[in-house]
């Protein structure tokens, strides 16, 4: 056979497929197959990358909870025994500060009833003089001595 008719008869056994191809205008649509399989590999390449980079993160938090977890256990314990001493310690004070204020309350009016009693001993020792006088007299009767004035 000749190069002729090698060529006619492989025309003959694709009939159709360069007309199809010719009607599409030239563009091969196994090269659009070919490109949108290349960009759906890159997307799925994207899709790993962020699923391993999120993978990396949730490990981390996990490492930091551990952590977080172990302090809490080590400080748990004394913070329960010291919670009620510090509860009770306020409890306290509370009470201690409302009777120092009943205690300044009452401090406060001192002076005024200080103030009030020296008054009334001085009226009383003015009232009592002339019996002081009289029970001198009474005394130097008897020979008591009055005590030193």
């Amino acid at each position: 056979m000749t190069d002729d008719q090698n060529e006619s008869n492989q025309t003959k056994s694709n009939p159709g497929v360069g007309d199809f191809l010719g009607m599409l205008g030239g563009a091969n649509p196994m090269m659009a197959f070919g490109r949108a399989l290349e960009g759906a590999m890159q997307l799925s390449g994207e899709i790993k990358k962020s699923v391993l980079t999120f993978n990396d993160t949730i490990t981390e938090l996990n490492k930091v909870a551990r952590r977080v977890n172990a302090i809490l256990d080590e400080i748990e314990g004394p913070i329960k025994e010291i919670v009620p001493l510090v509860q009770a310690s306020a409890k306290q004070a509370k009470s201690t500060i409302k009777k120092a204020d009943g205690v300044l309350t009452q401090v406060s009016t001192l002076p005024a009833e200080v103030t009030k009693a020296i008054g009334t001993l001085g009226d009383l020792a003015t009232r009592l003089a002339p019996l002081t006088q009289f029970a001198e007299t009474a005394g130097a009767m008897f020979g008591i001595k009055p005590s030193g004035n």
